[in-house]
């Protein structure tokens, strides 16, 4: 039995945790409008949210593909899609109907009067898709990809066992650095053509992009598929998880290009590069994390379980955090950093809290709810860490 590789799981943990961050510089942001209004902001959050954005969700979607195509390999397709649609569409549901409406009046009260605040949420409520989605978009995303990856595997079930060629393997791990420029290149191009089609032809409206997601499918996944085809080339992913020069050197010239020229650019090539910055960061992160986390560190695996209860409620609470910290004199900078740890802390006790009712596991972690010995816990603990598909 092969050693279990315990960085997959904090890579992802760790991707997820950096909506944190990421949340907490989108609102503070000079002279840009967010979901939450602060009025505030300082240039180094800008940059901060921009390099963010640009590995961090495309790194999530690389390690989701592995994860996918490893426990095809375990389980029958429609039971493991099954258990997919209960761990991603139960707290998706569950934080929809009670974590997004505080979100969404806090949102509201940071920009207009309590009573227009109150009308505005009403409206927004029943009109728009997007209004209910918010931070949760990314599971609308990984049950599709879930649902086509379960229906392929069940249509060709000698897909199971199924490996990259070896001759195939063996090429892309002797030019690793050249064959991922390419590949980034051509998803790049797919990114370039396919996202701009997509909204050329009027389809980011209410259905189509907020509610069903179809852009960020699209965006994502080639990702997915890069993730996917790197757990069935064994050579391949052995390079995958080797630290290169030249590949992070790659990384950051595009994230460099990205940032001082991508609002100069027609959307198509700045797609381009994002997608060369995207692609040369996730290799780099997943080599950072083999080097670093390939072992069982205590808080490490406590962060990594409860990092899919904490992406859940942090959005709300750096929402409600910012609304309540307009009037609040201290320097952005302090107030910013602050709200980071408060909602770290907070998204945290919340994970606590969950763990401790069958019901809320249920509802927010989507696990199960009948009372457990401490050794069925324990083995389903290690069950939910190989089959967790989040950072996110």
């Amino acid at each position: 039995m092969k050693r279990r590789q315990h960085y997959w799981d904090t890579l992802r943990a760790f991707l997820m945790l950096l909506g944190i961050p990421y949340h907490v510089a989108m609102a503070y942001r000079p002279g840009q409008t967010w979901i939450v209004r602060s009025d505030e902001g300082v240039a180094a959050f800008t940059w901060l949210a921009d390099v963010i954005h640009l590995f961090r969700m495309p790194a999530f979607f690389v390690v989701a593909g592995y994860f996918s195509a490893l426990l095809l390999m375990r389980r029958a397709p429609i039971e493991w899609l099954k258990g997919r649609f209960v761990r991603l569409g139960v707290p998706f549901v569950a934080t929809i109907l009670t974590l997004v409406p505080i979100m969404n009046l806090a949102c509201e009260f940071s920009n207009l009067p309590y009573s227009d605040a109150l009308n505005s949420f009403a409206w927004n409520s029943s009109h728009s898709g997007g209004y209910w989605v918010r931070h949760l978009w990314f599971i609308i995303v990984l049950l599709y990809l879930c649902t086509a990856a379960a229906l392929l595997f069940r249509r060709r079930p000698q897909l199971r066992d199924a490996h990259v060629p070896r001759p195939v393997d063996a090429l892309l791990a002797r030019h690793f650095p050249a064959a991922l420029t390419i590949l980034a290149f051509i998803v790049g191009l797919w990114e370039a053509a396919a996202v701009e089609l997509f909204y050329a032809a009027g389809l980011a409206t209410n259905v189509p992009q907020q509610i069903l997601r179809l852009d960020e499918l699209i965006i994502y996944l080639p990702y997915y598929l890069i993730g996917f085809a790197l757990q069935r080339a064994p050579q391949a992913l052995e390079r995958m998880c080797r630290f290169s020069m030249p590949i992070a050197a790659l990384a950051l010239l595009f994230i460099g290009a990205s940032l001082a020229f991508g609002d100069m650019l027609h959307p198509a090539p700045g797609r381009l590069i994002v997608s060369m910055a995207a692609v040369a960061s996730a290799q780099t992160l997943i080599a950072i994390a083999s080097i670093f986390f390939d072992r069982s560190i205590t808080f490490v695996s406590k962060l990594t379980d409860a990092s899919f209860v904490i992406y859940l409620f942090h959005l709300p609470i750096i929402c409600v955090l910012v609304w309540l910290a307009c009037d609040i004199a201290v320097p952005v900078w302090v107030k910013g950093l602050a709200i980071m740890l408060i909602s770290l802390a907070l998204s945290y006790a919340a994970w606590l809290l969950v763990t401790r009712s069958y019901v809320l596991r249920l509802l927010f972690n989507g696990t199960g709810v009948e009372p457990q010995s401490r050794e069925t816990r324990a083995a389903a603990a290690r069950q939910i860490r190989d089959e967790r598909l989040f950072p996110r």
